[in-house]
């Protein structure tokens, strides 16, 4: 079924065979749908139009061509916290996925992440595939979404999950985002209404 150098690859990347999904002969939204229910990381299917690999993400990106597809499918999908955080000087507010809460609320202030030093998580609840329910949320709330610049590492950077919107629609979306799954660890910050910034 895999080459020798399809299973070398796996390899380099921490998997093996039983990663991977037979998806040759199977139309794409079979397989897509089938994957996950399979539990399977890789898919192998039809070769890439660059490099004619066959090993693809599960959403169908050559994961050979690009190795970060793999990276970030896994945050995709990861069980974490999907956080709120909200800025008291610039009165926008901001959806975000992290392991340790403490520390990504330490790290968007000392990034200074949307030019933005104030920022404080005040929700937070753990679910799987986090990365998934940010996006569903951040795509639902996009009218009000900000894209603000800011500089990491000597890099300008744009910050694309600034939301400028009343916070009774941004926790609307995270709830509607994370529809019947199954959460633990849900909090909310006793300055909770400090963050519900009137709009015009």
């Amino acid at each position: 079924m895999l080459t020798p150098a399809e299973k070398s690859f796996l390899r380099s990347q921490g998997l093996a065979e039983a990663d991977v999904y037979d998806a040759r002969n199977q139309s794409t939204s079979y397989w897509k749908r089938r994957v996950r229910e399979a539990g399977k990381t890789v898919v192998l299917g039809s070769p890439c139009s660059k490099e004619g690999h066959r090993l693809r993400s599960r959403s169908g990106h050559c994961v050979q061509c690009d190795t970060k597809k793999l990276a970030y499918q896994k945050r995709y999908h990861s069980d974490g916290y999907v956080y709120i955080a909200g800025s008291l000087s610039a009165k926008v507010l901001k959806i975000g996925t992290a392991i340790n809460v403490d520390q990504r609320e330490r790290n968007l202030c000392g990034h200074n992440y949307a030019n933005i030093s104030d920022w404080k998580i005040i929700f937070h609840v753990a679910v799987a595939d986090a990365g998934e329910v940010e996006q569903r949320a951040l795509r639902s709330l996009e009218f009000f979404r900000q894209g603000r610049t800011y500089e990491k590492d000597g890099r300008v950077q744009v910050a694309g999950e600034v939301i400028d919107a009343r916070l009774a629609r941004v926790a609307s979306a995270v709830v509607d985002a994370i529809g019947d799954a199954p959460t633990k660890n849900a909090w909310r910050s006793v300055n909770w209404k400090k963050y519900d910034f009137p709009k015009k």
